[in-house]
């Protein structure tokens, strides 16, 4: 056998040495990354999701989680979803998302929130930063990664994308936070799923005296290019069934029928589906006080009417009939028991102090 030389001794000792280090620096920086635990676990039980076992996929911000619970939707209706959702996501993030969920699932449908195409340019500078920074950080390395910090990140700012531990090497004097947000990743890891496929309760309801915000949310510029890239990234990808959707808000939008017309016309000119359930509340059964938890969310209450009726309007128009392996099946039958018991103690909760009730509240740890 030919016996190495000292030079290639010494690259091939030193490119075991730079794994090395990647290694332990992504290890490191997978650790110490703890921005948003909510919405780290929200994506990461994502990942825990076996491959093409989801029927439906939504994408876009925290109405997703909060106003529809995918174990109930499983126990109506018989097929599987997941939101892959992070607390206010912009368009321009949603392109990536569906890049990363496309990887791993071949559903019958994406559902994806409008709300992310309305931000106002103040809303975007406001909130654009943090919510890529929850979605960036938390999903793994990869060609996708890369590409959403190179089109979503100023090149003046990508250095922290690129090596989040510039960001985060302070973070050993938060220990329990870090020791949170380990601890959810064991909990999840040891079941292997998310009872909740990540279903939370935000314990309020508004009154006769909240005020509703009054917004100029548009399609815009920025937003109708944000809307026709990630329609286009969809045609790429070879995705034929998308619904565009609105769910249920009390906000007020200035111009409300021409901004929602404008992005209707958008999203018909790729042959995407488009359904705005903000106009039928009446229909879904909503209480525009007792349903919300504020302008924004549904409470426990207006989930559980929202949930079927979204449910059926999905089963209605897509083809959602696919055949799930026996342990997939009891994954979600035991998702949607948990689901059952965790109702009636949201209900019990709300209203309250506005806190968020999810599969790992002490409430629920018996159900566990």
């Amino acid at each position: 056998m030919q016996q190495r030389s000292k030079p290639q001794k010494r690259a091939l000792r030193a490119v075991i040495f730079l794994l090395i280090v990647v290694l332990l620096y992504s290890a490191a920086a997978n650790v110490l990354s703890v921005n948003n635990t909510w919405d780290m676990r929200h994506i990461r039980g994502f990942y825990l999701e076996p491959q093409d076992s989801l029927d439906v996929v939504m994408l876009g911000a925290s109405e997703l989680y909060t106003g529809f619970s995918s174990p109930l939707a499983w126990q109506q209706y018989g097929f599987t979803s997941y939101p892959l959702a992070v607390s206010a996501a912009q368009g321009t993030m949603y392109p990536s998302m569906l890049r990363e969920a496309a990887k791993r699932q071949d559903p019958g449908v994406y559902v994806v929130e409008v709300n992310g195409f309305l931000y106002t340019a103040e809303e975007r500078d406001e909130f654009s930063h943090a919510a890529l920074r929850k979605w960036i950080d938390t999903i793994p390395l990869s060609a996708n990664k890369l590409d959403t910090i190179r089109t979503c990140i100023p090149a003046e700012k990508r250095s922290t994308y690129y090596f989040p531990l510039l960001k985060y090497h302070t973070f050993w004097k938060c220990a329990g936070d870090i020791r949170r947000s380990l601890s959810l990743q064991q909990q999840a890891r040891s079941v292997g799923y998310s009872y909740t496929k990540p279903f939370l309760s935000i314990s309020m309801f508004l009154t006769e005296t909240d005020e509703i915000p009054v917004r100029q949310q548009s399609l815009d510029n920025f937003n109708e290019q944000s809307l026709r890239t990630f329609c286009e990234t969809a045609k790429k990808l070879g995705i034929q069934n998308v619904l565009f959707a609105r769910f249920p808000h009390r906000t007020v939008i200035e111009n409300y029928d021409a901004v929602f017309a404008e992005l209707e016309a958008v999203v018909h000119e790729y042959g995407y589906d488009f359904a705005n359930f903000d106009t039928q509340m009446d229909a879904i059964g909503l209480d525009p006080l007792n349903d919300f938890a504020n302008a924004e969310h549904l409470n426990i209450f207006g989930a559980e009417k929202f949930t079927p009726y979204l449910a059926d309007y999905l089963a209605a128009h897509y083809d959602l009939n696919t055949a799930h392996s026996d342990k997939v099946t009891a994954e979600w039958a035991r998702c949607a028991e948990f689901v059952v018991h965790m109702l009636p103690i949201c209900k019990q909760k709300t209203p309250g102090d506005g806190g968020n009730y999810n599969e790992f509240s002490p409430e629920f740890s018996a159900y566990r």
